[in-house]
Formats: C-alpha cells, sequence, structure tokens
C-alpha cells in the first residue's frame, strides 16, 4: 500500500466529484458550503491530471481557455498568468456560485501549471499530499 486510503487517481477523482454533487445540493447528510465548492473542485482537478479518459478532458478546458484570449487580437498580449489570475479573480471575487466555482476550481490546476512560475506552487504542493494521502 503506497497511501493511506488507496483509492487510485480516477477513484479519488470520482468520490471527490460524487461527494461534491451529493454536497452542493443540500439535501443530504452531507452538505459542502458554497463557499467550498472552488476547493472541492480544485482538488478534484488536481486529480483529474492523473487520472483515467474519464477526467482527460477536464485539463484540457484550461487550456482552450487561454488559447481563446490569446487568440484575440483584441486584448492584445495576453499570457498565461493572466488567464490564472482571471479564474482566481472570478472564484474569490464574485459571489459564490456552485457551478462557476466548481468549473473555474476543477480547471485552475491546469491553468497555474501553464501559467508557471508562483502559480505552480500550490497545485505541486497539494498533488504531492494527494497523492501521499488518498492516491
Amino acid at each position: 500500500m503506497s497511501s493511506l486510503i488507496a483509492l487510485g487517481s480516477g477513484g479519488a477523482a470520482t468520490a471527490a466529484t460524487f461527494y461534491l454533487y451529493v454536497g452542493i445540493r443540500g439535501k443530504n447528510k452531507i452538505d459542502v458550503k458554497p463557499d467550498h465548492v472552488p476547493y472541492w473542485s480544485y482538488g478534484i482537478g488536481l486529480l483529474a491530471s492523473n487520472a483515467g479518459a474519464a477526467f482527460q478532458q477536464l485539463p484540457s478546458i484550461g487550456q482552450q481557455l487561454n488559447d481563446a484570449f490569446q487568440g484575440n487580437p483584441a486584448v492584445g498580449e495576453w499570457k498565461p498568468g493572466a488567464t490564472a489570475a482571471l479564474a482566481t479573480i472570478a472564484v474569490f471575487g464574485l459571489a459564490p456560485r456552485a457551478w462557476k466555482d466548481a468549473l473555474l476550481g476543477a480547471i485552475s490546476p491546469s491553468l497555474f501549471v501553464y501559467a508557471g512560475g508562483l502559480w505552480v506552487i500550490p497545485g505541486s504542493f497539494l498533488t504531492s499530499l494527494l497523492t501521499s494521502v488518498v492516491v
């Protein structure tokens, strides 16, 4: 056994996604507060980067979002750090909304890795933590 809770990346991503889905609804014993949705979905995004084919499209959404901004001549020069900053401001600056926070939280790990620099630190730290405990 290489971890505390041997789920595997795909199993952990699926379990966390189901927990988030059940908890957002708020009608069950599990209750995920709207303020906690970005953290759950960020963890799902981290797990998705190492999971199977069912989760492989999730990291590419962040890349596609960044490419859409970079390909738009109206905004001028656009770098991946700007997309990461935009997603972070949208998650923490706007009122909590489950759909927005879940989507942006889940694609943030891939945005942060693509942006590089200081943006990589949270993902690197949390990925090693998740790998040692869950996967």
